[in-house]
């Protein structure tokens, strides 16, 4: 899909340091984020919204992890316009995804293991935010099962935003749970998907990042994974997955399966 407010980068011209210093500390107005509900408002309004500019998914399955603290509602206007389009849509189980990275993997992990066992074929994954992680994350694991990741709006260069407005509630919540406030937790397992969020990623399969300068949660920068196909579109850090743009910018992304098979 064409649209004026999405341009794509390669990854050799992309600027690749997060923001430093006083910038990088506080970043963005949060305040930017109150554009949502427009933003979806317009979506709604739109084409897309009927699943029109979608490329047909024939049946295939497409798993979509919402973000930090997000709702799994938070996830339902993508997946009902997927659904529309033919895509065999489901929203991973990880709740509102606030706990140990190590269960949302796990969780997300055993729901695309189901759609390969159901439909015989690879995954695509959407992840939004901290899903956009994950999705790197199971790609990593599972070459052969994955065949596409779009990460959107997902900090892929290091673990949490470095802007304080969301960062220090983040760190607060992690000393919270890591002291058992939750029930109990395995520190280990959460060191391994350390390690993992960073790891090369397979050259077989697709992964595209979209990501917004105006992200008013996420540095745009930390977006830029060099092993991905990046694509800038405008949009509030929930309205990646809410709004024109950012569903327009998935939509494209989608379309490079039928071009490379």
């Amino acid at each position: 899909m064409s649209n004026s407010s999405t341009r794509a980068r390669t990854a050799s011209n992309a600027p690749s340091p997060p923001l430093r210093g006083l910038a990088g500390w506080f970043g963005r107005p949060v305040f930017l984020e109150a554009r949502g509900p427009f933003e979806l408002r317009t979506l709604r309004r739109h084409p897309l919204w009927d699943g029109i500019g979608i490329p047909d998914g024939n049946g295939r399955p497409i798993l979509v992890i919402p973000g930090f603290l997000a709702s799994p509602t938070s996830a339902d206007a993508l997946v009902a316009i997927l659904r529309k389009a033919n895509w065999a849509a489901l929203t991973a189980s990880v709740g509102r995804n606030s706990g140990p990275a190590y269960n949302g993997v796990e969780r997300s992990q055993a729901d695309m293991l189901s759609l390969v066992e159901t439909f015989g074929r690879p995954v695509t994954i959407v992840g939004h935010s901290r899903g956009g992680q994950y999705a790197r994350i199971l790609a990593v694991r599972h070459p052969d099962l994955v065949g596409q990741i779009i990460s959107v709006g997902a900090p892929l260069l290091l673990k949490y935003p470095r802007f304080a407005p969301v960062r220090v509630p983040i760190e607060m919540l992690e000393l919270t749970w890591r002291r058992g406030a939750f029930g109990p937790i395995d520190p280990d397992l959460e060191a391994s998907i350390d390690r993992e969020r960073f790891l090369p990623f397979p050259e077989r399969v697709d992964f595209v990042s979209i990501y917004s300068r105006n992200d008013g949660i996420v540095d745009w920068r930390t977006c830029l994974d060099s092993a991905a196909k990046l694509v800038e579109v405008s949009a509030s850090h929930g309205g990646l997955i809410n709004c024109v743009s950012g569903v327009g910018a998935i939509a494209d992304a989608l379309k490079r399966q039928d071009q490379t098979h």
